[in-house]
């Protein structure tokens, strides 16, 4: 018998991965599914950020009858889709306006940065699935969202090889690991059709010189650091301010563009904020300093 499935994307700040398998999982059984199901019987709600997780806890005062399903990182962080659903293609339909493919090709990180919980959640590093496995032929772009492709060079070289013999435009949306940058990586990188640049990742002023020699490096294989790369900029509470502003200005000395994240979890001062819309804002951080842009204010 046919049931009626509501997704519910509480957070997500782009299309849903998740939900977008779960939802080509029950269509491939007959089920009615989407965003906007009336009298569901079935509920799957995900939630990405912790912060936001109290906001699916009334939901059986909601839906008495429904089966309700809860997960993601935010909800719950050993949260998984059972494998005959992780490994299905996306149901892209979910989100009319999407116009690019996505999926991991690989999973976890053997990192153990204090500010991520990818290893918490993932485990240790794998290949995972194929990109033909999730790519949508009608799209000429592909979001992949590997946490650290570069822990298996050779797979990293395969994946770009079916972006390029496909023609396809491609962002690693969580960036590259720019310590392990070389030659050979750079030159492929300066190979593909990108459509949102390449996004690394100086999380900490130790790394300066690394960041300068691989900064030339990507310069040696014509990748216009101004247009083409950013830099992830974390910092976790106010006491790493100065360092990141130290951080921004090695960034803008080397003529590539920062992008400041910072802890959900914790409330930024006035001075963090001022510092995101400077860096974040490229028009900005180009036209001045940050003590400039903070004594105009």
């Amino acid at each position: 018998m046919a049931r009626k499935v509501l997704l519910l994307d509480i957070d997500s700040t782009i299309p849903n991965l998740a939900l977008m398998k779960i939802s080509a999982y029950h269509k491939a059984k007959g089920d009615e599914v989407g965003f906007s199901v009336n009298c569901a019987d079935m509920i799957y709600t995900s939630v990405i950020f912790s912060n936001h997780k109290h906001l699916v806890d009334g939901l059986h005062f909601f839906y008495p009858r429904a089966e309700i399903i809860k997960g993601g990182s935010g909800y719950d962080i050993k949260s998984k889709l059972p494998d005959e659903i992780e490994f299905l293609k996306p149901d892209y339909s979910l989100y009319p306006d999407m116009d690019y493919s996505m999926g991991y090709s690989t999973r976890g990180c053997n990192r153990n940065c204090y500010f991520c919980i990818v290893p918490h959640k993932e485990g240790k590093f794998t290949r995972w699935q194929h990109p033909e496995k999730f790519y949508d032929e009608r799209f000429d772009k592909i979001m992949f969202l590997d946490n650290n492709i570069l822990l298996d060079k050779e797979w990293f070289y395969e994946v770009c090889k079916f972006c390029t013999d496909n023609s396809l435009k491609v962002w690693f949306t969580q960036g590259i690991d720019i310590k392990l940058l070389d030659d050979q990586v750079a030159k492929q990188l300066s190979e593909l059709d990108h459509y949102k640049g390449f996004h690394f990742a100086f999380d900490d002023s130790k790394l300066e010189t690394t960041i300068r020699e691989k900064c030339k490096l990507l310069k040696e294989h014509g990748i216009d650091l101004r247009a083409d790369v950013q830099f992830y900029v974390y910092l976790d509470n106010a006491k790493d301010y100065d360092d990141a502003v130290h951080r921004c200005r090695i960034l803008k000395e080397l003529g590539t563009n920062p992008f400041v994240m910072f802890n959900i979890n914790h409330k930024p001062t006035k001075k963090i904020n001022e510092l995101r819309r400077w860096a974040n804002r490229r028009w900005i951080f180009w036209s001045c300093d940050i003590s400039e842009y903070t004594r105009k204010k």
